[in-house]
C-alpha cells in the first residue's frame, strides 16, 4: 500500500471553473443557505397556490416571482458562478503553478514550488469529486483542487483512503 505519486498538475481556468459550480451547488443545496432556498421556494408555492384558489389567476406580483426566482438561480449558475472561477485563477499565482500531490497511508503531500504541506487524512473537513477533479476540503470554504486526469487512475484510492479515514463527501 505504500506511496502513490508524486503526481504532477497544474490547473486550468476551467476545472476551476467547474469545481466552483460544484462547491457552489453544494454550498446552496445544504446547511442555511439550502435552508432558505428551501423556504423561498416554498413561499413560492404557498403564493401560487392562493393566487389560484383565491383569484382563479397568478396575481403579478406571484407572476413575477415564478419568473424570478428561476431567473437568479440560472443567471447565478450560468454567468456569476463561472465568472468567480476565472476571477480565482487570473487572481492566484500559487494557483496556476505546477504542483505535485502524493499520499501514503498517513496522508496527503502537496508540493510547489513555493513549499510543501502534509495533511493527515483525518484533518481534512469533507472531499468532493466532479467529473474532471478531486476537492479536498480543508475546511468548508477552503479546498485543494487536484485535477482527476493527472491522477493516473489512482483518484479512486485516493478518494477511499478519505473515507476509511471518516472524511465524509460533502
Amino acid at each position: 500500500m505504500g506511496t502513490h505519486g508524486p503526481f504532477l498538475y497544474r490547473v486550468d481556468e476551467n476545472l476551476v471553473v467547474e469545481a466552483m459550480r460544484r462547491h457552489m451547488i453544494r454550498r446552496m443545496t445544504s446547511g442555511l443557505i439550502g435552508k432558505l432556498i428551501v423556504a423561498v421556494l416554498v413561499l413560492l408555492v404557498l403564493l401560487i397556490v392562493l393566487d389560484l384558489v383565491a383569484y382563479g389567476r397568478l396575481s403579478g406580483i406571484a407572476l413575477v416571482f415564478v419568473m424570478a426566482v428561476p431567473a437568479i438561480l440560472a443567471i447565478n449558475h450560468i454567468w456569476l458562478v463561472p465568472n468567480l472561477g476565472r476571477r480565482q485563477h487570473r487572481q492566484s499565482a500559487a494557483l496556476r503553478l505546477p504542483s505535485h500531490i502524493a499520499w501514503d497511508a498517513e496522508g496527503v503531500l502537496f508540493t510547489s514550488e513555493r513549499g510543501e504541506a502534509r495533511v493527515p487524512f483525518a484533518d481534512f473537513y469533507r472531499w468532493d469529486e466532479t467529473p474532471g477533479t478531486v476537492l479536498l476540503y480543508q475546511t468548508e470554504m477552503f479546498f485543494n483542487l487536484v485535477p482527476k486526469a493527472a491522477l493516473e487512475g489512482e483518484a479512486p484510492d485516493l478518494i477511499a483512503r478519505l473515507q476509511a479515514a471518516g472524511v465524509k463527501r460533502n
